[in-house]
């Protein structure tokens, strides 16, 4: 299995756990429990484009710079 092909499988899990903590927002009256369930939504939403870059630069073509510099994964 490639890396994309890996990264891609985590992406539709964490969109899947973003949807969820949405769809279950609406019904949460607790205000604490409301305040947890925004912030576990914004770190997967926050997750999620990281993703997205990441799948976006291992599918982008090789130019002749990267060549010389090669991207250096962030941490």
């Amino acid at each position: 299995m490639k890396d994309v092909d890996i990264l891609k499988d985590l992406l539709h899990y964490k969109i899947s756990n973003q949807l969820f903590y949405n769809e279950n927002l609406i019904y949460i009256t607790n205000p604490e429990v409301r305040q947890l369930f925004s912030q576990f939504r914004d770190d997967e939403m926050r997750e999620i484009v990281k993703l997205q870059k990441r799948i976006e630069r291992l599918n982008a073509k090789p130019y002749i710079i990267s060549r010389i510099f090669p991207i250096k994964p962030r941490k």
